[in-house]
Parts: structure tokens; C-alpha cells; sequence
């Protein structure tokens, strides 16, 4: 395919960035340094990072892009301050030299800027400052910015979130759509495609769902819905009553006439002819009798279905007997009546059975259809989305004449592209690039890089397909695109390149387009791999297995062998005369599937031999996570003596059998533990989850319990503790309340899955022989590689979809392209071609897949053969015309005994020692909250939001729903009510923060927008709060009105609620009425600095001790911070500065509720004598630096309180005012202490 155009293997010299450029990577080519080269080259010649994107297939390969590409720069930002002061000719000279042996990147450059080296220095220091604006990442990822950043040019405003969910809402679709296709079908229908096998459960149906959903651009081959016809079935049946076949038996039977010449080949043994006809079609014809018949039609008989459609072909085809058969008999019973008829019979059944076969695949493809129709409705009523659906979005975006303009943008933003891993784009990708970077408009404006290695191209079930890199590679040659190849293998040493190439060069034809090129050995350094035999001896190895040898006993053998040569010194690495002997960490083993996986784990571990494999389970089906979900049941049911003794006796707790059966025995038996959980409970309510699992982690030691014992398992189990913990807590912000994070780590645990968030995390002494599938491996290097059964493919048995090509027209061009076409696999709606293109697709695939297995190590394969007369796997290289042979390979000894038992030398444990912990310690500026440090109270009626350190509070979130005081004296109504409007208001956060934000924006003095203000906060931000306070009102007054007059009503009374408030006296006679808009700030925002030491709460909580101020007790904080807030109110009266602070809290409805006393008594229990005491300190030192002459008992005026609830105008109700001495402020004031003392 390459070799229609010429192609340049230097393209980090050659290429010109604009237009279009094609790079054909290999395995081991050096395509990531070619690519983080590009970049370079590209940021230092002509472009800025902002105006770059760079993708590739995954996060993690994305991440270490931009770390090479970094290093990459500062590399040749050293490499040029260098040579600064050399001449031009020196540095042409240079180059020279670099160009034939030395980095490509610096011979380019140095070349480009001899003269102006440095203008080069200088660039490179704007490149780096500017380098977090480059994009790196994903498609996925940059579809998302780009869809983010452009929301307007695109028309996507609304925003959505990446969905983990996306399996289970597709689970639904298929519940919901199948459920709606059966309420359209006859019950008769229904009854017979489930008896016969075709109506299976939902979950049956989500494979073929899910690969359709990858390939949505693909046209989708209709198949033709058939219609059973129940009158023919009657019909059938009335023609097989009475059918006998008792005339032939001279031909069945055993001792009959004609039994000897029944043909051995198709009846082996004999025995099978004479079952056909006295057991399998009397059984037959009697359940076609049975009712409806289609109990005929039941999996049970399938075999035996099978067997009598086989026996009337080979009685249409005359095969039955030998010829040794009289003539004269044969045709006596291929023109026997009954038998023709049963033959008629039996034709028709199977036509009834094709039918109900075909309305299996409509219904298959129905269902795919309409989820994907169906699917991208339900993401978007849960606001969340797909990646692939965000793909289609943005391409959905990128069509017509507004889609033309918006791409446009696009490509004067980021005229630079490179496309990493190319060969794995998908259609809807690819359509979304050509669109932006390959439009025949503008191509030459910009440039776009595709590397790729379509011999890599093994992720077809992702949505890859190779047609799509095909059609893609002649888009960008029928552009005047350029092609560049990475011919030089720099992974892998010489005689295995060699070895592997002349392989390879055997049958280059990979299939679908893939033709293998020559590749030659790079001139990278490699330490020889050392045996007795020399250096790289035999570096492919065939290790061909018998019959009678379990391959995976031979494996695990071979593996042990390797590693005890290497602790005796005859298998190393040799590099600049250092010895390293091969670890198992040097070694993987590589296979198509999990079983044989499984299967040489076994034998490794039963001869002590440490595997590392990646993990695939979720640690939600770990049994730590059970003993999680036992623990979390106990703690919010803890008076369940049956909850409790499970949580006791699981791992965590280390209780057992016998010390729950000792610890009954006593009389308050389980009493102790029940109050330990109570109390549990309290802390999760009272604070947060993260709070009540520590305090239940240090009661019982869990950590010390997890490793009581010395297990295989400690460090997996601790390490999947850490995980969950860490699970919970992150999702306990988002699931407020226990019951709610109880419900959502329930429902985790019945349905584990594989998203990577929930994938067991890799174990710090992950160490051991690599075993991992050829598609994980891909991008992976090892010294040593064994890959199982290289000589088999994987049988695509139960295919899905069948994928095949047609031939369309296309109308820009008006030339026949490629189609890709999916159907679904039922051959008796699919012709040859398609079935044969399919299975030729899935050839090529298993071809790149033992490409790939064949690339992975850099020093020795071995290629474990099971089946070596076959034509598959690396067979189908090795046996051409002649079975290969090289120099460089050979066979493997098989091994008839096991070795010794491998004794790993591990380094001895070394003892750590920790220094004591420092009494002062500095520690990270984090910023807090009134609210933040109230989390140190030892009792908080806070919900669980309430302890999370936020950047931004909302001005109500210290104001608390509490009980009203109770009285004990009978009162049949209230003596003084406080306001209705008071006490009809709601109650909550959103209600305070409607009070604040009144309070903020009116006018003291002039009422006139009071109204208008109210309406208005009421319609805009808290219409919801409005509602119900007009539901209140309709339901307290007897007669029905108008939803104006109410509101108006509500308006009113609001506006006088106002009106007393700012009338009531707060000290000395004041008012906040009398405040002129200039006298008084609202929201007062502030940060004030902490010392860098521990946070001292206990010596505060002494302090109001000292000064007779009750607050809870304060737990120990190990922390220093900024502590930021805002101040509701800051005015000036009477040359003083105050702080008033609204508080919405509902204490009762009488006035009797807001005395001074009981104000007082809410204060404390809410700790808000902290927070005056903050606010004062915090306006203190504000006034210390903006008020000449300060003097703080002169101008320092007090705290108000302003309850607004209780508040009608009389000054001994709804407020409280506070003036605290001076020395209690400076004295706290000292305390929290100053940044940087």
C-alpha cells in the first residue's frame, strides 16, 4: 500500500509543517521520540503551544507525551545556550556531524538557527513558560474542550457530564424497547420464540447492542422481518399424525435385512441410524403433536433437530447405504410414501425453524436501532453523556453552513494537529478531523500529522476499523499529502530483528490492505542478553508441545529454569561490563484469552514463582468490601444484635466465632459494642462519614487486625480497604446524607463493573513474571516473551455482527468508495461474499494480533506451539513453501521432568526507626471557614455538607433548623406570637440566603424598592421558596384567591416583616434604619492570616472558659490556614465600627422564644459566640491598618445579633448585642496569631 508513494525515513528532518503529512510507523520505531520531535520542532519554528493539539489513544500514553515533550525542550534549551558565542560556521558545522550520528532534532535546529541561535534561546524559554496551554490528550478529551470552549460557535450549550453509567442506561433501553417490541406481538408468537430459544433475557441482547453502538456510522443491512403462519403448523400437524415407519425397519433395525449397508461414514457408529428412527422422530413427531406444536421447536430437541434435518439431506442426496446395497432395495425406500412425506414434513419445519431464527435477528436489530436512537434521549434527561456520543455530537456540530463556519474556527485556533495512534480512530473520529484539518478548503492553511501502524491495528471491538485508516490514507494522497517511514526497530536487538523481519517477509500480505514492510535493526545500544551459549543466542525459540505435554506445565517449567540460571550467573544482561541477572519483572507471558492465563499462573505459583498480572476485578467483588457493607449495616442499625455480630466477625473487626460465643456469656454481652456503634452513627450524622470511619478504624485497630496473620493476601486487602475508604468518601458529597451513601455502596456491591475507578489498584510489591493478554500488551516492552499458542487463533464461534464492504457512489466526488456494512450474523439472511469478506476481516485481525505478540520483546521469544501441522497464527508465516529457518532461530528442548523448586532471594527486611513528632510544624496555606472550624466542635448540629472546607460559603450556611425551646407549663395559644410572616417563613439555607440578599441590596432608609427587590429575588433565584410560602398562606386563609393577590399579599408582608426589623433598637437607642447607605458595608468579605503552627483550639476554647463564654469543647486541629468569610453587616455609629450577623433560625413561635436568654442559650449551642468572637478580631485588625490614630477601645464597638424571627420592633426580643472587653479580643487576637510569626 506504501509503495505507490515514495517515502522519506527521516521525517523529523523533512517535514514542512503545512499540508498534510503521513507517517507508517512499527513496532519499536521510535515513535514517540518522533513525535514529542515534531513538536518540538514545530513550537521552536512557527507555532505557539496554544495553537497545537496533540492526541493519542489513551490517558496514560497522552501523560507521558507531554513529559517527553517537556524534557524534550529543556534538552534543546541546554543544548543551545551551549552555543552561544560559536560562529555560524561552527555551528553548521556541527550539525553536519549531529545529521549522521547524533539526535536528528538538534541537527534540524541547529541547521535553522546557526545564525540566530540566540533567538533560539530565547524561543524556547517563551515555549516553555507557555507550555501548560499545549493540548494533549485523548480524541475523547479534546472533543469534550472543544465542545466546552466553542459552546456558542457549536450550538452545544447545554453542558453535560461524562457518564460511568453508560452500560447500565443501555441495559434499560434494552428492557424498555423489548418490552415494548413483545406488548406488539401476539401472545402465541411470544410463547414460540421463547420455547424455541430466540426470545432470550435482556442481558443475552447487550453484547450485540454494545458493538452496534461502536460502529453508528456503519450503514446497518435491514434484515427482512418474517411472520409465522399457524394455520401451516395445524396443517403439519394433522400430516404427521399417524406416520409410521415401521415398514422400513428391515433398513433400521438392527437384525434387519438391509441394516449391513447403511453407510458407516455418516452413521458411526451404526447404532445412531437405528436411534434416528425409533427414538429421536417418534419423540419428534409426538412434541410437534403436543398442542401447538411448538414444543418440536424446544432448545431440548435441538440435538435431535439437527440430526433429522442431516438425515433428510442425505436421503435427498441418495447417501444413506453402500453400494454394496441391491438396487432394487434402495430405491424401495428413497420412493417410499411415507417417507416422502415425512421428508415434505420436515422441509417445512425446517423453513418454520429458519423463520423463528430470522425473527431473532429483527428483533436484534431492533433493539439496536432503537437504543441508539433511544440512548442519546436518556443521557441527555440525566445530563451526562458518552464520549462517543460526545464525538457525534461535535461532528453533528461540524455539518452544514454554520458547521462550516464553527470548523473553521476551530482550525484558525488550532491550525497544528498530531494524530497519535491513528490507526485506532473510529469513523465518527475521523469524520470530526477530516472535517477541521482535511477540508479540501483549507488543508494547506494548516497541518496535520497522522502517525500510525495499521499492522497495530487491533482494537476493531473498540469501534477501530481499518477501513476507516484506509479511506483516510487515500483523503490525504489525494491531497498532496506527504508520507514518511519508521523503518528502524530500536526496541529490539539485531538478530531478533532480523529474525522476526525474515518471518514476517515470508507472506507480507497481513490483509484488509496491511502490507508488511522491511524493517532493519536501529542503532540504539542494547546489553547483550548473556547464556552459556553467548551473547543473544537464539533469540526466537519455537517451543513445539505434544499431545501428551500440558503446554502450560511446559511454560511454567522453562520460566522456573530461566531464573535459577540467572541466580546462578549463567543468564544475564550485560551492559559496559555489568552483570544484571534476568528477574521475573524481566519476563511475560502473552496469550489471546484469560484461560491460558489462568492456566500458567497456576503452575508459576505451585513452584513459587510470583506472577504480577493486571487487574480486571473491581473491588467491589472483594470479599473486604462484604465485610465493608457489614460494618456500614452495623453502624446505622445498631441495635440489631444480628447486624452487629456479623460486623464483629469480619475482617476488619477480627472478632471469632469462639469470641462472640465467650463475649454473650457475660451479661451485657453485646451491649458495649451496640453503644460503640450508636456512637458511630451519631459522628456520621453529626459530622461526616470520613469522621465516624476513622473514629471506628481507631477503636478497633482495623489496620492491625487486616495483617493479624500473615497472609498472601495482607497487602491486597489493606490495599483494597484504602480504596473503598477513599470510594466513600469522595462519594459522600455527592450522596448526602447515610442512608443515601448506604443505598449507593449497596448497589455498587450487588453490580460490580469495570470502570476504572472501581478496578483494584496496583499493589506496591507488584513484582513477578508479566502475565497479560497480546491486546494488553500492546505498547509494552520485555526482555523475555512467551506467547502461548502461537500456532491457534481465536475462533470467532457465536459472532455478533457480521462486517462486510460495498461499493457506494460518492456525491462530492462522484467515485465508488468503501462502505462498511454490519449485519446481523444469521447466514441464512447473509450471502457468501458477506460471510466470507467477515471472516477474512477476522483473519487480518488475528494476524496483526501475532504482529503485535511478535514485537513485544527486546532480547528472546519463545513461541509456545500446540498444533504445528496448522496454517494459523505464526504459522501462517512459518509454513510458506518451505518451513522457516534463520540462523537466528530454533527449536526448545522440551523438558520431561520438573526442575527444582524456585527459591526467590529476597533482600532482607531492614528495620525502620521514625523521629519523634515536632512540636512546631509548618504546614500548606489552605484556607478555611467559620464554618470549617466549627468541625472541631466535639458536638455540631451540622449536616454532612458542613464539613468540607469550601472556597465559597453561601451567606446562610451557619444558620441551623433547630427545635423550638419547650416549655413544660400548658399554653392553649401562644401570649405573644412573633409576625405571621415570621412564622409562616420556610426554614433551611435557601430561606436564609433570600433574607441575606434582601438585606444586602435595600435601602435602610428609603423603602420605595423594597417591593420591587423582593419580587424580584423571589422570580429570578428562589421561586421554589415563594411557592411554598404562597401554599402556606392559601391554606391559613378560608376563601380562594388570585395567584397576583397572593404574591402580592406575601410581597407585603415581607416588606413589613422589613420594616420592623430595621426599626428595632439593636444598643444605645440604635437603629439600622437610621444608617445612611454610606455608613454601613454588606457581604464583607475577608481573609485573615494564622500563624504557622498548630492550630491552638484548645487554648481558644480556655479563653472563653476564662471569660465565662460557653461554646462545645473543641477537638485538637492539626492544621494551620487562612480562615476567609464574609461579615453580614459592617456600619459605623457614633464613631464606633460594628458587626451585625442576620440569623433566619427558628427558635418557636413566640416571642417569649427570642428573650435575650434564650438567644443566648442558641448561641452557644451553636458556637456563634466563636464566630463574633472571629468577626471582631478579624474587623479589628482591618480598622488597625486602615484607621489613623486606632484605638481599640475607642473604636472598636460590639457584635449584634439580629434573630430575625423573633424581631417586631421591642428591643428585648429577636436581638442580642455583645461587646466583649478589650483584653478578650487582643488576647484572641494573639492566638490565631499573624503569617510568618
Amino acid at each position: 500500500m506504501t509503495a505507490l508513494f515514495t517515502a522519506s525515513l527521516d521525517p523529523i528532518r523533512d517535514i514542512e509543517f503545512s499540508g498534510l503529512h503521513w507517517i507508517e510507523a512499527s513496532a519499536g520505531s521510535g515513535k514517540t521520540f518522533t513525535l514529542s520531535s515534531l513538536i518540538v520542532r514545530a513550537l521552536v519554528e512557527k507555532y505557539l503551544p496554544r495553537q497545537v493539539i496533540a492526541t493519542t489513544f489513551t490517558r496514560a500514553a497522552a501523560a507521558e507525551l507531554k513529559v517527553r515533550i517537556r524534557a524534550r525542550l529543556v534538552e534543546v534549551r541546554q543544548f543551545f545556550e551551549q552555543r552561544r558565542g560559536h560562529l555560524e560556521a561552527d555551528n553548521l558545522h556541527l550539525a553536519a556531524e549531529l545529521q549522521r550520528t547524533g539526535d536528528p532534532l538538534y541537527a534540524v535546529l541547529l541547521q535553522k538557527f546557526a545564525h540566530q541561535v540566540g533567538y533560539a534561546c530565547e524561543r524556547l524559554k517563551l515555549v516553555l513558560d507557555q507550555l501548560d496551554e499545549l493540548v494533549v490528550g485523548t480524541l475523547d478529551s479534546f472533543s469534550q474542550k472543544l465542545l466546552k470552549d466553542f459552546a456558542f460557535e457549536s450550538g452545544k450549550i447545554e453542558p453535560a457530564e461524562i457518564t460511568d453509567q453508560a452500560k447500565t442506561y443501555v441495559e434499560q433501553l434494552i428492557h424498555d424497547v423489548l418490552r415494548a417490541w413483545l406488548n406488539d406481538q401476539s401472545q402465541q408468537t411470544i410463547d414460540w420464540l421463547y420455547f424455541s430459544g430466540a426470545l432470550k433475557p435482556t442481558t443475552s441482547y447487550l453484547g450485540v447492542v454494545e458493538t452496534a453502538l461502536n460502529f453508528t456510522a456503519a450503514r446497518f443491512k435491514v434484515p427482512e422481518p418474517q411472520a409465522l403462519d399457524f394455520e401451516q403448523l395445524r396443517e403439519l400437524q394433522r400430516q404427521a399424525a399417524g406416520l409410521s415407519f415401521d415398514h422400513l425397519s428391515t433398513y433400521y433395525s438392527a437384525d434387519g435385512d438391509f441394516f449391513p449397508f447403511v453407510s458407516g461414514t455418516y452413521f458411526k457408529p451404526k447404532d445412531k441410524f437405528t436411534t434416528l428412527f425409533t427414538v429421536l422422530i417418534p419423540e419428534a413427531i409426538q412434541a410437534l403433536l403436543d398442542g401447538d406444536g411448538k414444543a418440536f421447536f424446544a432448545r431440548p430437541l435441538s440435538d435431535a433437530r439437527e440430526r433429522i434435518y442431516k438425515l433428510s439431506e442425505l436421503i435427498e442426496n441418495q447417501k444413506l447405504f453402500t453400494k454394496k446395497c441391491p438396487a432394487s432395495a434402495i430405491d424401495a425406500f428413497y420412493q417410499d410414501t411415507t417417507l416422502t412425506q415425512w421428508r415434505q414434513l420436515v422441509s417445512h419445519l425446517y423453513v418454520i425453524e429458519q423463520t423463528l431464527q430470522q425473527s431473532e435477528s429483527y428483533l436484534k436489530y431492533h433493539l439496536c436501532q432503537e437504543v441508539k436512537r433511544r440512548l442519546p434521549e436518556r443521557l441527555k434527561q440525566h445530563g451526562e453523556t458518552t464520549f462517543s456520543e460526545q464525538i457525534r455530537t461535535l461532528a453533528e456540530a461540524l455539518q452544514g453552513e454554520q458547521g462550516q463556519l464553527f470548523s473553521a474556527f476551530v482550525h484558525r485556533s488550532y491550525p497544528l494537529i498530531f494524530v497519535d495512534e491513528f490507526q485506532d480512530t473510529n469513523q465518527d473520529q475521523d469524520n470530526m478531523l477530516a472535517t477541521i484539518w482535511r477540508d479540501v478548503t483549507r488543508y494547506g492553511d494548516g497541518c496535520m500529522v497522522m502517525v500510525g501502524d495499521r499492522k497495530q491495528a487491533i482494537y476493531g471491538f473498540r469501534g477501530g476499523d481499518m477501513l476507516t485508516f484506509i479511506r483516510a490514507y487515500h483523503d490525504v494522497f489525494a491531497k498532496q499529502g506527504h508520507l514518511y517511514r519508521l523503518k528502524y526497530n530500536h526496541r529490539t536487538v539485531r538478530p531478533l530483528v532480523e529474525a522476526v523481519d525474515a518471518l514476517f517477509q515470508r507472506q507480507p500480505d497481513f490483509g484488509e490492505g496491511v502490507i508488511y514492510e522491511p524493517v532493519e535493526a536501529g542503532t540504539r545500544p542494547h546489553p547483550n542478553l548473556m547464556d552459556e551459549q553467548g551473547a543473544n543466542h537464539l533469540p526466537l525459540r519455537w517451543l513445539e508441545i505434544n499431545n501428551d505435554i500440558s503446554f502450560e506445565i511446559q511454560v511454567a517449567w522453562k520460566i522456573s529454569v530461566l531464573l535459577q540460571q540467572a541466580q546462578r550467573g549463567q543468564l544475564y544482561l550485560e551492559h559496559k561490563a555489568e552483570h544484571h541477572p534476568v528477574v521475573a519483572d524481566d519476563i511475560a507471558v502473552l496469550s489471546r484469552n484469560h484461560t491460558a492465563l489462568d492456566q500458567v499462573q497456576y503452575e508459576l505459583e505451585r513452584l513459587g514463582i510470583r506472577v504480577n498480572r493486571p487487574a480486571k476485578r473491581s473491588v467491589f467483588d472483594s470479599p473486604i468490601a462484604k465485610d465493608v457493607a457489614a460494618v456500614l449495616t452495623a453502624m446505622l442499625f445498631p441495635y440489631d444484635e444480628t447486624y452487629i455480630r456479623r460486623a464483629l466477625l469480619s475482617r476488619l473487626l477480627g472478632f471469632k466465632l469462639s469470641d462472640l460465643q465467650e463475649l454473650e456469656q457475660h451479661a451485657d454481652g453485646l451491649g458495649q459494642y451496640i453503644g460503640v456503634f450508636n456512637d458511630m452513627r451519631e459522628l456520621w450524622f453529626e459530622r461526616n462519614f470520613l469522621t465516624a470511619w476513622h473514629a471506628l478504624v481507631d477503636h478497633f485497630h482495623v489496620w492491625a487486625n487486616l495483617v493479624r496473620y500473615q497472609s498472601r493476601d495482607n497487602e491486597r486487602v489493606v490495599v483494597n480497604l484504602r480504596h473503598l475508604t477513599d470510594l466513600l468518601s469522595q462519594y459522600s458529597a455527592q450522596y448526602q446524607g447515610p442512608q443515601n451513601l448506604y443505598q449507593w455502596y449497596l448497589k455498587q456491591l450487588t453490580s460490580p463493573s469495570t470502570r476504572e475507578w472501581e478496578l483494584e489498584r496496583r499493589l506496591s510489591t507488584a513484582a513477578g513474571v508479566q502475565l497479560m493478554t497480546i491486546h494488553q500488551s500492546k505498547g509494552l516492552e520485555f526482555k523475555i516473551v512467551f506467547i502461548l499458542e502461537a500456532d491457534k487463533v481465536s475462533e470467532d464461534r457465536q459472532p455478533t455482527l457480521n462486517f462486510s464492504i460495498q461499493q457506494v457512489e460518492n456525491t462530492q466526488t462522484q467515485q465508488l468508495e468503501s462502505q462498511r456494512v454490519i449485519a446481523i450474523y444469521d447466514k441464512q439472511q447473509l450471502n457468501e461474499d458477506e460471510v466470507s469478506q467477515h471472516q477474512l476481516r477476522t483473519q487480518a485481525e488475528q494476524y496483526r494480533l501475532y504482529y503485535v505478540a511478535l514485537t513485544r520483546a527486546s532480547h528472546r521469544i519463545y513461541a509456545v506451539l500446540t498444533q504445528p501441522k496448522s496454517k494459523v497464527g505464526v504459522n501462517y508465516w512459518r509454513h510458506q513453501e518451505h518451513v522457516f529457518a534463520h540462523p537466528a532461530c530454533g527449536f526448545e528442548t522440551i523438558m520431561d521432568s520438573a526442575p527444582e523448586r524456585y527459591q526467590e532471594i529476597r533482600t532482607e527486611a531492614v528495620t525502620l526507626y521514625a523521629k519523634p513528632q515536632p512540636r512546631l510544624r509548618l504546614y500548606p496555606r489552605l484556607k478555611t471557614s467559620f464554618t470549617g472550624l466549627a468541625q472541631h466542635l466535639t458536638r455540631q448540629q451540622a449536616l454532612d455538607f458542613m464539613a468540607q472546607t469550601l472556597d465559597i460559603t453561601a451567606p446562610a450556611d451557619d444558620e441551623q433548623v433547630q427545635d423550638p425551646i419547650q416549655r413544660f407549663e400548658p399554653i392553649n395559644e401562644k401570649q405573644h406570637p412573633i409576625l405571621d410572616i415570621a412564622r409562616d417563613f420556610p426554614m433551611g439555607v435557601q430561606a436564609g440566603n433570600f433574607l441575606h440578599e434582601i438585606f444586602e441590596h435595600i435601602d435602610f432608609q428609603n423603602n420605595a424598592e423594597w417591593g420591587t427587590e423582593v419580587y424580584r429575588r423571589f422570580k429570578n433565584d428562589y421561586h421554589a421558596l415563594k411557592q411554598q410560602l404562597s401554599e402556606t398562606y392559601q391554606k391559613r386563609i378560608t376563601y380562594t384567591t388570585s395567584a397576583e393577590i397572593l404574591d402580592e399579599q406575601v410581597i407585603n408582608a415581607v416588606q413589613y416583616w422589613l420594616s420592623q426589623v430595621l426599626a428595632q433598637p439593636l444598643h444605645d437607642h440604635f437603629c439600622l434604619n437610621q444608617l445612611p447607605q454610606n455608613s454601613y458595608l454588606s457581604e464583607f468579605s475577608f481573609y485573615l492570616a494564622m500563624a504557622d503552627h498548630i492550630f491552638s483550639s484548645q487554648r481558644i476554647y480556655k479563653l472563653f472558659e476564662e471569660y465565662q463564654i460557653y461554646i462545645p469543647a473543641l477537638n485538637t486541629a492539626e492544621s494551620a490556614r487562612f480562615l476567609n468569610g464574609s461579615i453580614d453587616l459592617v456600619y459605623v455609629y457614633d464613631g464606633k465600627y460594628y458587626i451585625a450577623d442576620y440569623k433566619s433560625n427558628f427558635l418557636g413561635e413566640d416571642l417569649e422564644d427570642y428573650s435575650k436568654e434564650a438567644i443566648a442559650q442558641n448561641m452557644s449551642q451553636s458556637s456563634y459566640w466563636l464566630q463574633a468572637s472571629l468577626y471582631l478580631v478579624v474587623l479589628h485588625r482591618y480598622l488597625k491598618q486602615r484607621l489613623r490614630n486606632y484605638d481599640i477601645s475607642h473604636h472598636l464597638g460590639g457584635a449584634s445579633y439580629l434573630y430575625l424571627r423573633g424581631m417586631i420592633g421591642d428591643p428585648n426580643y429577636g436581638v442580642y448585642h455583645w461587646q466583649p472587653s478589650v483584653e478578650f479580643i487582643a488576647r484572641l487576637d494573639a492566638i490565631l496569631g499573624y503569617y510568618g510569626k
